[in-house]
């Protein structure tokens, strides 16, 4: 079981919690069709109100009557904050107990998903004091008055410090959500998740967000390998090479590579190249000779197979899903 908490107050945006509902909804289903064991994942709406029998107005008008409180929901995995339409202080300062409760789920050890001004709420709490955090653009400069303390990104929609993220964005807690599916059903349940609820795919969500390099891994000599390979994807990733840059050997560095990140490097390169094709059958008319060889890819039939193989649709279906008729091809 992977239970999840929604928790819901007045004036927070519905399509925060309606929408990566229904998506866990859709990959538990066909996590069923598929019959992968052991895999069930519920969803509970939670009112931060004293009862459960209050219908909470969100900011759209609709009335949502929660099935539990804050002193009877079930303990959760992952526990989503949605975010707060117009200023955000009454909500938050006048949630003490809610303040509270986030603050005791947290030391539980669940993992705590905030978007947009609900990343107030956690940072009321202390929880993002020293730690990496983003929210909706607009309140940039009042988050940074109010909450010194906290390591603002303002160049990333997505943030990770140990089991606390943040979203910049209704579309950002897309992502995340899709890199949850992914983590806890697999790859093949999470790419027919993201072809029906986004209608640009948008990446491999392997780490689909900023973090502290400690969070994620802390090896620098990998770090920077992977960082000079992000700007040289169009070359021909020789392992040997890879290896002298981070003045290791080839079995130590492979070692440590796939420990990092979870895969070989060679693999990690692949994806690269494959991520900016997308991009550029997204944006361009090149043709797909002319993709493969901008991406490093000499021979269009190889090129063809490793984009099906990552994304379970050809190039040519890719671009028409995701262009539409913004161009001619």
């Amino acid at each position: 079981m992977n239970p999840s908490i929604f928790i819901c107050y007045p004036r927070a945006l519905l399509t925060s919690v309606s929408l990566p509902m229904e998506m866990i909804a859709a990959a538990t289903s066909i996590a069923r069709i598929k019959r992968l064991p052991n895999r069930q994942w519920s969803c509970h709406v939670v009112s931060a109100l004293n009862t459960a029998e209050q219908t909470i107005q969100f900011a759209n008008g609709l009335n949502v009557l929660p099935s539990f409180n804050l002193d009877s929901a079930p303990q959760a995995h992952t526990i989503f904050i949605p975010p707060i339409w117009g200023k955000p202080d009454a909500v938050v300062e006048g949630s003490p107990k809610l303040i509270e409760w986030i603050i005791q789920q947290h030391e539980l050890g669940a993992q705590i998903c905030a978007t947009g001004t609900g990343v107030c709420l956690l940072a009321h709490a202390g929880l993002l004091d020293e730690k990496v955090a983003t929210t909706h653009w607009y309140y940039f400069n009042e988050f940074e008055k109010k909450y010194p303390k906290v390591s603002l990104q303002k160049h990333h929609f997505i943030t990770q410090a140990g089991q606390l993220f943040c979203c910049g964005s209704i579309n950002a807690l897309v992502d995340l959500t899709l890199y949850f599916i992914e983590n806890y059903f697999g790859k093949e349940v999470s790419q027919v998740i993201e072809q029906h609820f986004s209608h640009e795919i948008n990446r491999t969500y392997d780490k689909p967000w900023y973090s502290t390099g400690a969070s994620r891994h802390p090896d620098e000599g990998i770090i920077e390998v992977q960082q000079w390979m992000q700007s040289h994807y169009s070359q021909n990733f020789n392992l040997k090479a890879l290896a002298e840059m981070a003045n290791m050997s080839v079995r130590n560095f492979s070692r440590r590579f796939k420990a990092a990140v979870g895969k070989s490097a060679l693999a990690y390169g692949m994806d690269l190249k494959v991520q900016m094709a997308r991009d550029l059958l997204k944006t361009t008319n090149l043709s797909l000779q002319d993709i493969a060889d901008q991406v490093g890819i000499k021979d269009t039939a190889y090129f063809s197979r490793q984009f099906k193989l990552k994304n379970k649709i050809t190039p040519g279906e890719y671009r028409k899903m995701v262009r539409g008729k913004l161009f001619n091809t």
